[in-house]
């Protein structure tokens, strides 16, 4: 085929096609849980089933949408070659990326669903980010904000009334006796990373469309959320990263800083409302539950002990190139770690052996960076924030679609190019 003849016209109807795509794809992965595809009959999490089942149908769809959105380029092969250039952190990882599957595959044995899932979809928002228009990214933040408002309310729903809207699923278990919310993103502890994510870019300064009234109540919801979902390690984290900005705040306005007065105005009308509400969810007992796994935390804490002791089973060959899976299991069992290794950085020596996730890690960094330098100012609490969430459980070890929705949030509410535009552009076209 002679790609000169055909018309420009159709190269930029495949790249609408695959911006649209990729815009459903990321609607499609935020509003369809694992636990919902459990609920649906889909085994993407439990043990059985085709593998095509064990990718989210958000995967298919992303892939489609690059596909379109290569073939749509007037010189495919030529974009391709591009983009190590315009992405050079993102091809750090996706090389190291390719080279972990193919060694989880050929000496590992392992499934690569769990790479492929973790990661996938990010790469592709992150390289197509840049060609999708305005509107679309607009009409994606806007997004963001109503899933994640309409997940905190169903979240603190759910922790109130015992009531789930999707079973709480562990590899095609129900979990019961556990009064963690699930809500709509599914997991306890994943519904805490992206929340406690999206709080830090709400109090960083993430769109600055949003009136000050508007984020003080958002903010307030999603820290509702957070308890709800009980997720310790990103209520601190997201606590001290907010609390030490305020003491901030505060002795930089005794010392003579300017500030806000709608910003001052919001915190005067609404903290004393929110003082009041939380005294008084406090006095009804509410937070029973919260404060109680703070005090016993079913064991978690001595589980991470115990797993240190993993490695006096292995010698340093298994650890440095990777121990049997099975052996790994066995262990895990008679140490009593039921639940999996809640440390993403040991998990993965433990799985891929300690000399390629030293590689892995090095392109993981990358792949941050990549993200990093497209954000605003702040981003670095952010990234701190995820780091310590995902050291503190199994995390980007296992399948996840935690990084996917933190580099969502970077992507479309915490870029340095949407927030600045979206408080002066009026253009909200779609497809422009």
């Amino acid at each position: 085929m002679n790609v000169a003849a055909i018309p420009l016209r159709s190269f930029a109807d495949a790249r609408r096609w695959g911006s649209a795509l990729l815009v459903i794809s990321v609607m499609t992965v935020l509003s369809v849980s694992p636990m919902a595809l459990g609920a649906l009959g889909v085994n993407y999490d439990s043990v059985g089933g085709a593998m095509w089942q064990k990718l989210h149908p958000a995967t298919f769809i992303a892939a489609i949408a690059f596909l379109l959105h290569v073939l749509g380029q007037p010189q495919p092969w030529t974009y391709l070659k591009n983009l190590p250039a315009r992405f050079p952190g993102a091809a750090l990882f996706v090389a190291i990326w390719l080279l972990l599957i193919a060694y989880a595959v050929l000496v590992q044995h392992l499934p690569i669903t769990a790479l492929i899932e973790t990661f996938f979809l990010a790469v592709v928002a992150l390289v197509m980010h840049d060609d999708l228009t305005f509107g679309m990214r607009d009409f994606l933040r806007a997004f963001l904000h109503v899933l994640l408002f309409v997940n905190a309310t169903v979240g603190v729903f759910e922790f109130l009334t015992h009531y789930r809207l999707f079973p709480y699923l562990i590899s095609g278990e129900e979990v019961t006796g556990d009064y963690r919310s699930t809500a709509l993103l599914g997991h306890p502890l994943l519904n805490a990373g992206t929340t406690g994510a999206y709080v830090l870019c709400l109090y960083l300064g993430a769109d600055a469309a949003l009136k000050p009234v508007a984020r003080t109540l958002l903010i307030g919801l999603q820290i509702l959320g957070l308890a709800a979902f009980g997720g310790r390690t990103s209520i601190l984290m997201s606590s001290l990263i907010m609390g030490g900005g305020l003491l901030k705040d505060f002795a930089l306005l005794l010392l003579g800083r300017r500030f806000d007065a709608r910003r001052l105005l919001a915190i005067i009308v609404l903290a004393p409302a929110v003082i009041i509400a939380l005294a008084y969810t406090v006095s009804a007992g509410v937070f029973d539950d919260l404060i109680g796994r703070f005090i016993d935390d079913n064991g978690s804490a001595e589980a991470r002990i115990i797993m240190m002791k993993m490695f006096d089973a292995f010698d340093f060959t298994d650890l440095l190139l990777g121990p049997d899976p099975d052996l790994v299991s066995s262990t895990q069992r008679t140490l009593g770690i039921g639940v999996g290794i809640e440390n993403t950085w040991v998990a993965l020596i433990f799985q891929y052996g300690a000399l390629m996730t030293l590689l892995f890690v090095v392109g993981l960094f990358a792949l941050f960076w990549e993200f990093w330098r497209r954000s605003r100012e702040g981003a670095a609490f952010l990234f701190l924030f995820f780091i310590v969430v995902i050291s503190s459980a199994i995390g980007l070890a296992s399948k996840t679609t935690m990084f996917l929705q933190f580099a969502l949030l970077l992507l479309f509410m915490f870029n340095v190019e949407t927030t600045d535009r979206s408080s002066v552009r009026g253009d909200r076209n779609f497809i422009e």
